[in-house]
């Protein structure tokens, strides 16, 4: 699903639940593998697009890998 946006917000993230998914190994098999979406509105009449995929591309680095948020400079 989407989330909508609500005045005076100018960007919404939704999060679905965790679930448990079949993800290829890279080798023989499929594992069993934890998994969650997340949905993003934004208001392009405020935010770029390209600033709002690099937030969440940014975002999605730091909750596969949470020990980077120790990391920062």
């Amino acid at each position: 699903s989407t989330p909508i946006i609500n005045h005076p917000e100018l960007a919404i993230i939704g999060v679905n639940k965790i679930a448990t998914r079949p993800v290829w190994d890279g080798k023989s098999q499929f594992v069993p593998r934890k998994m969650m979406n997340l949905s993003s509105s934004f208001d392009h009449r405020v935010i770029d697009g390209w600033d709002a995929a690099t937030f969440i591309q940014r975002l999605r680095m730091l909750l596969e890998t949470p020990a980077l948020i120790f990391m920062e400079d």
